[in-house]
């Protein structure tokens, strides 16, 4: 019986941690739109609006870290629930807490950057690519706990995906396990410009325009696939008592 509890508490809170993903993937949508806005106001020559703009996409940035943080936490209490059944569990959820640190990191960066935007705004002047020198030169830790908190993010990312992998082999949901595949390849995406850094090939940033599309499919499998998993009958053991 406490198995088939625990097993029933980590669908749950996959479902939970998914809608909560997707929450924050669609205010990610938000970013890729202020940057070509940023551009096109600072070509009209209004600063006044790209500062407003810079302020606002700050304050997005902040809800995006908090939604995501939330739904690690999430996903994280559903590894947990299933950890003693699988050892891998253990793994998905301490990367998960690692996550969290850095999400935290990346909202206080993002807090600073929103009180200092006129300074920030007149030093990007519609070039988003100078966004971490300006942070570096305007708040010179601001800048270094963007990149702490990316990369701790990342790893929380991989925690996503080792633990819902392991949930699709086990609930058998395919949905779920093309969910975990969808969260890899945005985390590959995600490291595309390091890349780039080391392999100077052309083109490197078309991959990117992904990151939206993959945001919000990824989240939505994974949804889709413990709602597939909850209403099926749920396979039974040797003494025909179901697994959860």
């Amino acid at each position: 019986m406490t198995e088939g509890n625990d097993e029933r508490k980590g669908l749950r809170r996959f479902e939970a941690g998914a809608a909560v993903g997707l929450l924050g993937g669609m205010v990610g949508l938000v970013l890729p739109v202020s940057v070509y806005a940023f551009t096109f106001y600072h070509l009209l020559g209004i600063p006044i609006a790209g500062t407003t703009l810079l302020a606002y996409t700050s304050a997005f940035v902040i809800a995006g870290a908090l939604l995501f943080a939330l739904s690690l936490i999430i996903y994280r209490f559903g590894f947990t629930a299933l950890r003693k059944e699988d050892p891998w569990f253990y793994t998905a959820s301490a990367l998960c807490i690692i996550g969290s640190v850095g999400l935290v990191l990346i909202v206080i960066a993002a807090a600073l950057a929103f009180e200092t935007s006129p300074t920030l705004a007149q030093c990007i002047r519609g070039t988003p690519s100078l966004t971490l020198t300006c942070l570096e030169a305007v708040q010179p830790l601001t800048a270094y706990s963007v990149v702490v908190g990316f990369w701790l993010a990342w790893v929380g990312g991989l925690g996503i995906v080792v633990g819902l992998g392991m949930g699709g082999r086990r609930y058998r949901a395919v949905r779920l396990a093309a969910g975990s595949a969808a969260y890899a390849i945005l985390l590959l995406v995600l490291i595309d410009p390091f890349v780039a850094l080391l392999f100077p090939l052309g083109g490197w940033q078309y991959p990117l325009l992904t990151l939206p599309i993959l945001a919000l499919v990824a989240p939505l499998l994974v949804y889709l696939g413990c709602r597939q998993a909850r209403s099926e009958p749920a396979p039974t053991t040797s003494l025909g008592q179901p697994t959860y």
